[in-house]
């Protein structure tokens, strides 16, 4: 049991001096969650109107497959033609396209 209680304070001792390295080399840390955010689905007829007009006038070939919306207010959008070629384009609340990980 002691035994036991020893290796795990080693461990997270390890876990913390391996962080407290990681923070300190200058790189900016972001959680997974920002990475990925969650986007719940919707229908394509909720999108807002700039968005629809934003695709129709980028996109003429393509039309909208599916949609989602993340707790930002951003925009997913999975676009298809007739041949089944998938575009996956990202947008703000008032049509303007944005690349997945851009916080402006």
């Amino acid at each position: 049991m002691i035994v036991a209680i020893v290796v795990s304070i080693f461990s997270a001792q390890g876990t913390l001096a391996q962080d407290e390295l990681v923070e300190n080399d200058g790189f900016e840390l972001r959680s997974y969650e920002y990475e990925q955010q969650e986007y719940a689905e919707i229908r394509a007829y909720e999108l807002p109107m700039s968005v629809q007009n934003s695709a129709i006038k980028d996109f003429e070939n393509l039309r909208t497959y599916k949609a989602y919306i993340s707790k930002d207010n951003t925009y997913k959008i999975v676009l298809k033609d007739k041949d089944n070629y998938t575009k996956v384009v990202f947008a703000s609340a008032n049509g303007e396209w944005i690349k997945p990980n851009d916080k402006s």
